[in-house]
């Protein structure tokens, strides 16, 4: 036998408990947060019965005028469906997180850090924000605190370069998720193009016309500067 085998089979023979060395207990991957792809495993593009099956029966079903809202309060969720596919997922679950980093809490300098200067302004389910479309991925601002996330198809087609095209149709991603705000920083003030209104007091008009939600005078000068500073 074995000199370095003696110590064990002692132990054995005089039922001594041999030391236990500790195992490292493997840590759960976070559950990502993936833009233009998936949300807490939802995927963006997969069939309405597969994932409606895996999470359950929604607390609320909201018939939308392009699809239909399912709502899971229980896991933070909120899924957008027309067509029979997942067309677009929202979160208001802290534990959620991007691969990144970003979640529910970060600021918009920890967004704008990742993810870039070319944003848009949007509203985000009744929350101002803004939208990364070339990622696929808006988040819903409270102040400038991340309090909503939604994911949803990259769009990579340019915007239509009139103000008044997008004043006229400005993309709706998907009804009632997520809304685009429209490009005013080159209209007139008081004219017939601005209504006669200042061009903030329009800003606010647009965005109450398309989405039911009044921006405040402070937050619509603050997207009117944003978008004077960021124009070609």
């Amino acid at each position: 036998m074995l000199r370095g085998a003696w110590p064990f089979v002692l132990c054995v023979l005089l039922g001594l408990a041999l030391p236990v060395v500790a195992q490292p207990v493997p840590t759960p991957a976070p559950v990502l947060i993936v833009p233009g792809q998936t949300l807490a495993g939802v995927a963006i593009g997969r069939s309405q019965a597969v994932t409606l099956s895996r999470l359950g029966q929604p607390a609320d079903v909201r018939t939308l005028r392009d699809g239909t809202l399912y709502t899971f309060p229980r896991y933070g969720l909120n899924v957008y469906v027309s067509d029979g596919v997942i067309r677009a997922v929202s979160t208001t679950n802290s534990l959620l997180r991007t691969p990144e980093g970003i979640a529910l809490g970060s600021t918009v300098a920890d967004v704008r850090r990742i993810y870039g200067p070319q944003f848009s302004d949007a509203v985000v389910e009744g929350l101002m924000g803004i939208a990364y479309d070339q990622h696929g991925i808006a988040f819903g601002l409270d102040g400038n605190i991340v309090s909503i996330i939604i994911v949803y198809p990259p769009r990579t087609q340019a915007a239509p370069p009139a103000a008044a095209e997008a004043l006229a149709a400005p993309p709706t991603h998907i009804e009632v998720g997520l809304v685009s705000l429209p490009r005013v920083e080159n209209l007139k003030p008081f004219s017939p193009e601005t209504q006669y209104m200042s061009v903030v007091g329009f800003l606010r008009y647009v965005v109450y016309q398309q989405t039911g939600t009044w921006l405040t005078h402070g937050e619509a000068a603050r997207m009117l500067a944003e978008q004077q500073r960021t124009r070609l």
